[in-house]
């Protein structure tokens, strides 16, 4: 007697045949067939369809490359216009249309107004004026658009009024906000974050590497974000972390990923996150990530900074070239 409908299975070529077994013993064994038939058959289609939404990927290849660099350290943009790049060998900043043509360059090694010894982070995205963190001389730079000197906040001066635990030593990144405030990342110092208020004075610190959720252990990189607030890459934990403009924090987004994020940027309303093979991105509004696009880069070059000029364009920076990338 059947005790069940008939169940279809598919044969070696692809058609479907109905096993029917009367005897209650290969009833049995036949289930534990169709069973395994069917899970086969789930992982098969699983697999499958892995492959389609993996092979849909975006792999981005460069459509214009410029520079010479001996050390390019920080890259920034600026307008969606113009692009700035650090080079902590030769001492020096540069200026270069969206098109890939030098514009101007300053600097050369030294401790005076005109010169840089090791610039490390540069930010020109306020349209108006260019912040570098000149990280042996223990200062920030500020030049106009035209890379002409403008002031120097030096935090060797401050250090001599300053208590111990305040002092701050080897500026390596820093953001602008609209409200003219600028957060700066230090190295040697108890506070990893520094908080200048109209480039004059140090308004705020925060961001020690004690035991806390909201501490930083390893700050790498500063961006502004969509608001009064900035974004901190904590390198130790693989982890960006969100402040506001009183240095208040916020949240965090962890990296999805496997391979760790060696940097981001910011633009409109969205961070971006760059590993050694992906660019992601990620919508604060939205509160989700939104791409995923794998990179390539020639022979042994390797990123190190990335800058976003447009919603459609970005700046990948190795140690000696500038990679732009179509994004759409």
């Amino acid at each position: 007697m059947i005790t069940s409908p008939p169940t279809p299975l598919l044969n070696g070529e692809g058609r479907k045949t109905i096993k029917i077994n009367l005897s209650p013993s290969p009833l049995r064994r036949g289930s534990r067939r169709v069973r395994l038939s069917k899970k086969i058959l789930i992982i098969f289609i699983t697999l499958f369809s892995f492959s389609i939404s993996y092979s849909q990927i975006d792999t981005l290849q460069p459509v214009l490359t410029f520079g010479s660099f001996q050390n390019a350290t920080s890259i920034s943009s600026s307008r969606g216009e113009f692009i700035f790049v650090t080079d902590g060998q030769s001492n020096k900043v540069y200026k270069y249309s969206k098109s890939g043509a030098l514009l101007a360059s300053f600097g050369g090694t030294g401790f005076s107004s005109d010169q840089l010894n090791n610039p490390v982070s540069i930010d020109a995205s306020n349209g108006l004026d260019v912040f570098v963190c000149d990280y042996q001389n223990n200062r920030i730079q500020r030049y106009d658009i035209n890379l002409l000197f403008v002031a120097s906040f030096d935090f060797t001066s401050y250090n001599k009024t300053a208590d111990n635990s305040k002092q701050i030593y080897y500026p390596k990144s820093l953001a602008f906000l609209s409200s003219g405030e600028i957060f700066v990342l230090a190295d040697a110092t108890t506070y990893k974050v520094v908080k200048l208020k109209s480039f004059d004075e140090v308004n705020n610190l925060f961001g020690t590497n004690t035991l806390g959720f909201e501490n930083l252990t390893n700050p790498n990189k500063v961006v502004k974000g969509s608001s009064l607030d900035i974004w901190i890459l904590n390198r130790e934990t693989d982890e960006i972390l969100n402040y506001d403009n009183y240095g208040t924090y916020v949240r965090r987004l962890k990296n999805p990923e496997k391979d760790p994020v060696i940097n981001i940027a910011s633009y409109d309303n969205n961070i971006y996150l760059l590993n050694e093979k992906e660019l992601l991105s990620y919508d604060l509004k939205a509160g989700k990530y939104l791409s995923y696009s794998y990179y390539s880069l020639p022979g042994t070059e390797k990123a190190v900074n990335i800058s976003i000029l447009d919603k459609d364009t970005a700046l990948l920076l190795t140690k000696s070239k500038v990679f732009i990338y179509k994004l759409k």
